[in-house]
């Protein structure tokens, strides 16, 4: 893996080229190193180009014994992997709303408990301002361009605080709007 550049800016943007799977699932184990608990980790990018590589090296640092068991969770939404901490890994592909979004359980766990990885975060409702945000862009053959974002400077446990509390103003909103629809 070679590291093509690092920025300085409010955040510190790291940029990363993979060559190779092997590479990728490598920095995953790094970037666990860098993870305090609880942490969530947003991971961004097209289809097949590496954010299920890096999800197993990230549990792999974590201390998960057996790579093999960390699959994409397309149709199961989360899966649950056991290390030194719980590890969900979540994927919104399918999910088709917010009411989906729900289903999953996640503000059960999400920046509470352990470590969250979730694919495709880009379909989340919410902000996640104290994530590390992964960015991936195919460069060719099994190449890949990464780029890391590491947290705000903010507790995971203060980010949750304010989430919920969209989540339930958000919930509300619904509801009263779904009220004054059935009354017209």
């Amino acid at each position: 893996m070679s590291k093509a550049r690092s920025l300085a800016r409010s955040h510190d943007l790291a940029e990363f080229v993979s060559r190779s799977p092997e590479e990728t699932q490598n920095l995953g184990i790094r970037l666990a190193e860098r993870l305090s608990i609880p942490s969530v980790v947003l991971l961004r990018g097209a289809l097949g180009t590496g954010k299920t590589t890096l999800a197993r090296g990230i549990a792999l640092g974590l201390g998960l014994e057996d790579a093999s068991l960390v699959n994409s969770p397309s149709f199961t939404l989360v899966n649950i992997y056991h290390g030194r901490c719980p590890i969900y890994h979540v994927d919104l592909y399918r999910l088709e709303g917010e009411r989906d979004l729900y289903s999953t359980g996640m503000d059960e766990f999400f920046g509470e408990d352990g470590v969250t990885m979730v694919e495709w975060s880009e379909r989340l409702v919410f902000p996640a301002e104290a994530a590390m945000v992964v960015e991936f862009e195919d460069a060719g053959g099994d190449s890949r361009i990464i780029r890391v974002v590491p947290p705000a400077r903010r507790s995971p446990r203060a980010s949750v605080a304010s989430r919920k509390k969209d989540m339930i103003h958000s919930s509300r909103r619904k509801t009263a709007f779904r009220q004054r629809r059935t009354k017209e």
